[in-house]
């Protein structure tokens, strides 16, 4: 099994997909993230998918999730049938060390969720279309 989630590009999220917004933001930035969440709330409703539930948790960026109360709940919205997924502002925010990252992919492999950024990495089908927009 691979260690890593398997992100889901834009394009591939039904319209009206039920997610889970999920977040960990450093406590020190304090409003000023919030921005994040705005920007990811506009991401949702632009594809025509819905908010569930969001889970925002204070907490150093590169410490385990799980010591995140709100992971875990957004982890149960999904697994309770409540939400088809997880949107988040940053991959990152899901986990930063190794231990979360392959939880996290064993977790999307159990349950099928799918995981979605607005910043979701899509690889071209045409290499053409690569050379043209870098141009």
């Amino acid at each position: 099994m691979s260690g890593s989630a398997r992100q889901t590009a834009p394009h591939e999220v039904p319209p009206g997909t039920r997610l889970v917004l999920y977040a960990c933001l450093p406590a020190s930035l304090g409003e000023i993230a919030d921005h994040s969440l705005a920007s990811t709330r506009r991401y949702v409703a632009d594809a025509s998918c819905e908010v569930a539930e969001a889970y925002v948790d204070r907490a150093a960026p590169f410490e385990s999730r799980a010591l995140c109360e709100g992971w875990h709940n957004a982890l149960a919205a999904v697994e309770q049938g409540r939400a088809a997924g997880i949107v988040t502002p940053l991959l990152v925010m899901l986990g930063h060390l190794e231990e979360d990252r392959t939880n996290l992919a064993a977790w999307q492999a159990r349950t099928g969720a799918l995981i979605t950024t607005p910043w979701a990495v899509v690889d071209a089908a045409d290499p053409t279309l690569l050379r043209r927009t870098a141009a």
